[in-house]
């Protein structure tokens, strides 16, 4: 258990390094780029390639990321209690990682204004402002780090929660905050009335940013859980409350969808088309992390 920890948190801290280095450079080059932009001066080749850098170090940031959801997944698994800073590194984490979506808009929003000789002054105002986010949640993250590292020497195998409850909570706990972002998303695209060709652009980055963080932890828990036998997955009201959550979520998702049909029926190719199956998905795991916590804190 404590050579997973070590190679997680390793990756996760080899990331850091990396990502906060490049995070310096990004702004940097947005002091250099910025007052040409504004002022609609042409860009030089050198130019050019430091906006590629930029654009490159989103999948570093992206990887950092999913390190990090790794790392706290492991931790939580290690330590029998959650910390003020592990969970606050968790939630920055997913906002952190939500945020890479307008990183990507305000890049592409900067890039076609400038070419059309419009002002950016608001996109890149909105740039900074996402990358002050990315930059709390590196030092943040980082903090946590220092301090699993510090910890793990102290841990005994058999202080584990029981049954891993403490994952176990914490995965749907991040359920509930993913399915309820990627549902506010999803609602406030339909309702801006999007037309289909931006959609199929833009909400396929939202959709996959928003579920990087529950899949990345489900993803471990169940890794976990395949080394065990499956009568030992769970205590007894560990498979009650899970039991109760599936058969809730199955009865209100049917009337959910239903609705959804109907006040779709006559519409020719609206959002709906696009949007139908993150609508299902992520309300289907927005109510089973909620009741599946609901039942579990219940007793």
């Amino acid at each position: 258990m404590k050579k997973g920890f070590l190679i997680t948190n390793g990756i996760a801290a080899f990331f850091a390094v990396i990502a906060i280095g490049w995070l310096i450079y990004d702004f940097i080059a947005y002091g250099m780029l910025r007052e040409k932009m504004l002022r609609l001066e042409p860009l030089t080749p050198a130019d050019e390639r430091m906006g590629m850098f930029i654009w490159l170090g989103l999948l570093v940031f992206l990887a950092f990321h999913i390190a990090s959801f790794i790392a706290i997944a492991s931790q939580f698994h290690l330590y029998k209690k959650a910390s003020a800073l592990r969970v606050i590194a968790l939630i920055l984490a997913i906002i952190s990682c939500i945020f890479i979506l307008e990183d990507i808009a305000c890049l592409s929003d900067i890039g076609k204004e400038y070419k059309e000789g419009l002002e950016v002054e608001f996109e890149w105002t909105s740039l900074y402002l996402s990358s002050a986010i990315h930059g709390i949640f590196f030092i943040v993250m980082v903090a946590n780090l220092i301090e699993a590292f510090i910890r793990r020497r102290k841990i005994r195998t058999n202080q584990t929660a029981i049954k891993d409850e403490i994952i176990f909570t914490v995965v749907h706990c991040v359920g509930v905050l993913c399915g309820g972002i990627g549902l506010l998303g999803a609602f406030a695209a339909f309702l801006e009335r999007r037309t289909h060709s931006i959609l199929h652009i833009t909400f396929p980055f939202l959709f996959v940013l928003t579920l990087i963080p529950y899949g990345l932890l489900a993803g471990y828990w169940l890794f976990m859980k395949l080394r065990e036998k499956p009568a030992d997955w769970y205590d007894e009201k560990q498979f009650s409350d899970i039991s109760k959550a599936g058969l809730f979520t199955m009865f209100a998702t049917i009337p959910f969808m239903a609705i959804t049909y109907i006040l779709n029926y006559s519409m020719d190719k609206g959002p709906i088309t696009v949007l139908w199956f993150p609508f299902y998905l992520y309300f289907v795991i927005l109510v089973f992390s909620c009741t599946s916590l609901y039942f579990s804190w219940k007793d």
